[in-house]
């Protein structure tokens, strides 16, 4: 089944079925995108938030089902609770949460509550249960295979270039020379340490992390709360890239400034047990800002364009390549704003 066959009388029977009472209104909240998130109003007067999970490689609902009943069972009360999931309507019953979307209206201390709800994180990782969760999605255990992950996405994004001038123009000018750099980098100040960068990073090193996490993923209720939804990529993951990922995410869009911010908060709790950990991150974060960029151009790959059409919007994909594109080389720019060394020569 398709997303687009998942309607609201398909979410409405489900949503009866799973919550043990009747729906008495059902209310589409997340058109397109990955999954499909639906608000049902249940015949007791309470809310609850039906997830649909697209048929695909990764099995998002058990990521996602088994990270938030483990949150839920240690009382973390940012996330949503989980009630029921249906494997054969890859569905899932969540608490639903009220408020405003936080990317609308940031406020000041949101980076504070990113970082204490990552910081919340790390003391979970000897609870019971911890050890069984999985690897985050396209999560990452030595240098080495964040570099790999980088040149892969490179060389899948080069082929499709062959018929697209103003991709195959951005990669080979701008791109593919950032990645060169940032990845000899990577070699030449671990050869300088004596160190090699292919090793794992010891379990006791390693991060619960929500894997796409920001303001994008957010709800701000009115306290000025945040409270945190999507957690389909959660899992073990190098803190490093954790905490790249959440200052670079474009869906937080935050200014040079606030990530750095976010980024010395949270590095002064990751450093204390790990004496590599400010060299990982200083090597590291431009090879994740610029997997960030291969990220955004995913729309140009064929499984995406396939989504689009199936979703009804093949019309408008030459728009939503160019804004993709364009969202690309502005990240593109200000990781070299930061990083001069790797603009283009």
């Amino acid at each position: 089944m398709s997303a687009a066959e998942f309607d609201s009388k398909r979410a409405a029977e489900t949503g009866s079925r799973l919550a043990g009472q009747r729906v008495t209104a059902v209310i589409p909240t997340r058109p397109g995108g990955n999954n499909r998130v639906f608000c049902l109003d249940l015949a007791d007067g309470s809310r609850r938030a039906l997830k649909y999970y697209p048929v695909d490689q990764r099995d998002r609902l058990g990521q996602e089902y088994e990270a938030l009943s483990f949150l839920s069972q240690l009382g973390i009360g940012l996330t949503p609770r989980p009630f029921a999931s249906d494997r054969g309507e890859n569905c899932a019953l969540y608490e639903w949460f009220d408020g405003e979307a936080a990317v609308l209206r940031p406020q000041a201390n949101d980076i504070d509550q990113l970082a204490d709800f990552l910081i919340g994180l790390r003391k979970l990782r000897d609870a019971s249960g911890a050890s069984r969760l999985r690897t985050a999605s396209a999560g990452i255990f030595s240098p080495a295979e964040a570099v790999a992950q980088c040149e892969q996405r490179l060389r899948r994004l080069l082929e499709q270039a062959l018929n697209d001038p103003d991709l195959r123009k951005f990669i080979n000018r701008d791109l593919g020379p950032s990645a060169i750099r940032a990845h000899e980098r990577v070699e030449e100040r671990y050869a300088r340490l004596g160190l090699d960068p292919a090793t794992e990073l010891a379990p006791g090193q390693r991060a619960l992390s929500p894997s796409d996490f920001g303001l994008h993923n957010a709800m701000r209720d009115q306290t000025g709360q945040l409270r945190f939804i999507d957690f389909e990529y959660f899992g073990w993951d190098d803190p490093v890239k954790m905490v790249s990922d959440t200052a670079l995410h474009p869906g937080s869009q935050f200014s040079e400034d606030r990530a750095k911010r976010l980024i010395q908060r949270l590095s002064r709790e990751f450093e204390a047990g790990d004496s590599v950990f400010a060299v990982r991150l200083d090597v590291l974060y431009p090879v994740f800002g610029l997997i960030w960029c291969l990220i955004i151009l995913n729309d140009f790959l064929p499984e995406s364009r396939s989504r689009h059409v199936m979703a009804g919007r093949g019309d408008e994909l030459g728009a939503i390549l160019a804004g993709q594109l364009d969202k690309a080389r502005r990240l593109h720019r200000a990781i070299c704003q930061r990083d001069p060394d790797l603009a283009s020569r």
